[in-house]
Order: C-alpha cells, then sequence, then structure tokens
C-alpha cells in the first residue's frame, strides 16, 4: 500500500461485488420520464461515522480512514430495487483494510429498506457502524472496549508450539426474542441468559469454525441464524472476509432449531460479526 494526498492505494477485493462508490441512478416517473439522481457512498458513510463520534478522513480517490488505528473504509453499491409501496431495497458492500491486521482487505454487505434512496443507504450503514465496525476497531486495539472477547489457545504439546487466538464478538442483532425474554425474566425468575449471550451463534457452532479457529491470520466471521417458529423452518447464512462459508451453516441451523417457542411468537433471527485473530502474547 503506497499512500498520497489521493488517499491509499488499496487494491479492491476480487470477491466484492460492488460497484462505483458514486454516480447516477436512473429512475422514472409518473409520466414515464426518466430521470437521474446523483448518489455518493463516501460522503454518506462518511455522514454517518461522524454522526457516531468517530473521527473520519475522506481522501479523494474514496477511502476513508477511521480513527488514527490504522482502519480504511470503501463503500460500494452492488444494487437497488424500487419495491412496492413506493420503498427502495439497496445492496451495497463496505471494503475494509488494515494495515497491520489485514492490509489484503476484506469486505461485508449491507441490505437495508427505506422510503427512498438515500434513507435505505443510511440505514444499512448506520447499522454496519453499530455492529461490524465496533468488532473492528476492537480488533485493533490490545484490549476490546466496547465488544466481548475470549482467548482459546492451541497445540503446545508434544513439541508443537503454542498458538494463541482471540475472538472479539461484536453486538448480536436481533429480532424476535428480547420480549420472550423480559417476559421469562418476571416473577422473579432468571431467564435464560445464554440463550442470548453474545457468545452463543459461534460457540454453539463452533466444531464448523475450528479449521479457522486452529489457523493464523485474521478472520471476520458473518454469522446469521433464523427460525419460523410457526413452521420450524431453520435457516443461515455464514461468510468469512465476505465470501460464502457453507462449513458454517449446518452448525448454525442446527443452534437455531434448539431456540424455544414462545406464545404468539414467529420469525426470530440473530445475525453477528465475529473476528477471529492472532492473541498477543
Amino acid at each position: 500500500m503506497s499512500a498520497s494526498a489521493a488517499g491509499p492505494e488499496f487494491a479492491l477485493v476480487d470477491a466484492n461485488p460492488g460497484g462505483s462508490p458514486a454516480g447516477h441512478l436512473r429512475f422514472d416517473d409518473e409520466d414515464g420520464e426518466t430521470y437521474l439522481e446523483p448518489f455518493d457512498l463516501v460522503e454518506t458513510l462518511t455522514e454517518i461515522l461522524r454522526g457516531h463520534g468517530h473521527r473520519v478522513h475522506a481522501y479523494d480517490n474514496g477511502w476513508i480512514e477511521i480513527g488514527d488505528g490504522g482502519l480504511f473504509a470503501y463503500p460500494q453499491l452492488v444494487e437497488f430495487t424500487e419495491l412496492d409501496g413506493e420503498t427502495i431495497r439497496t445492496a451495497c458492500t463496505i471494503q475494509c483494510n488494515h494495515l497491520r491486521l489485514f492490509p489484503q482487505g476484506l469486505f461485508e454487505y449491507q441490505h437495508a429498506t427505506g422510503e427512498n434512496f438515500d434513507a435505505s443507504i443510511k440505514r444499512g450503514f448506520d447499522q454496519w457502524a453499530r455492529t461490524d465496525l465496533m468488532a473492528l476497531l476492537d480488533a485493533a486495539r490490545e484490549e476490546p472496549e466496547t465488544c466481548t472477547s475470549m482467548r482459546m489457545e492451541f497445540g503446545g504439546e508434544d513439541g508443537a508450539p503454542l498458538r494463541r487466538r482471540r475472538i472479539v464478538f461484536g453486538p448480536v442483532a436481533h429480532f424476535g426474542r428480547a420480549q420472550t425474554e423480559a417476559a421469562c425474566a418476571q416473577d422473579g425468575e432468571e431467564a435464560d441468559g445464554h440463550d442470548f449471550c453474545p457468545c452463543c451463534l459461534l460457540t454453539n457452532s463452533l466444531e464448523a469454525f475450528r479449521p479457522l479457529l486452529d489457523a493464523d491470520g485474521f478472520f471476520a466471521l458473518r454469522l446469521f441464524a433464523s427460525r419460523d417458529h410457526d413452521d420450524g423452518e431453520c435457516n443461515a447464512d455464514c461468510r468469512v472476509n465476505g465470501e460464502d462459508w457453507p462449513q458454517g451453516l449446518d452448525g448454525l441451523r442446527a443452534y437455531a432449531a434448539t431456540w424455544p417457542t414462545a406464545p404468539g411468537q414467529s420469525m426470530e433471527f440473530r445475525k453477528q460479526y465475529v473476528v477471529v485473530q492472532d492473541a498477543a502474547d
């Protein structure tokens, strides 16, 4: 990586499907006339990050430096869709590079819906700033400031080198369970607290991710599991550094199948960004 006043020159990840961070959108009005609407994802992400209190600097080439710890971000538009009810669904990616931890870069998707394109983009970026970014920032710190973490050791027997790994658990985005837990905690009874512990998505499907734990290097895991309590169907999504990791799907679906159903409960999901990295001695 080289840097100049124009910005750092990181290579874009080949697997990232994102396009340009800025340009024009083509829409048709009620009379069938076509018009163009400009967008600038770098400007939008910079605004969102500053709103969360981060010190940021946007370079001319679109890279955004976040804080002073060596983390850079680059947003790209994948696609947008006009839905019924005059709403917009957007899909973007944000590639992140860290000068020391992952100079080769990684990326993740942001999917959102809003009353217009700008509102949808802001919703997706805001969710990223509240969840994924927190894990990446804490991964660059000697001790995490906002996220739960744990350490694991591998090797060290029969002459094998001892390898220490740290796991940083980002905030859990969830739907359909918090109200049930609050109800369980009433009447002086203890709620099933570990059922919503930040470590549960990973530790309940740990064997699928052991190759990443028992390895060197930096891995960012997107974990998603859902359960339809009406019919019991469980689904999952799993990516590592932005790319599909099908080895994790069965474990995540099996964990979702264990979630208890409360009266009136329907769809439930949990989503989390988890970082696996080498631990400092």
